[in-house]
């Protein structure tokens, strides 16, 4: 089963691209511009939807709650 990690999350949170999106692609996970989200991928959480429910800074504990509830996701 595929994993989103405390660090996954992170790196959305931190990402400086333009609409930056983690998301599933192949089995892995990746944090891209939506712009450039291929065909099959499936978009687990924008970077927006990411600062409006975590704020600006995530720590670790928030990091690795928000990633069981990504991963929780894949599953669905």
């Amino acid at each position: 089963m595929t994993t989103v990690t405390s660090n996954d999350v992170r790196v959305l949170a931190r990402s400086r691209d333009v609409d930056p999106v983690l998301a599933l692609v192949g089995g892995e996970i990746v944090v891209v511009p939506r712009a450039e989200l291929g065909e099959g991928g499936r978009v687990l959480c924008t970077q927006e939807t990411l600062v409006r429910e975590l704020g600006g800074e995530v720590d670790d504990i928030e990091a690795q709650l928000f990633a069981g509830r990504l991963t929780s996701l894949i599953g669905e």
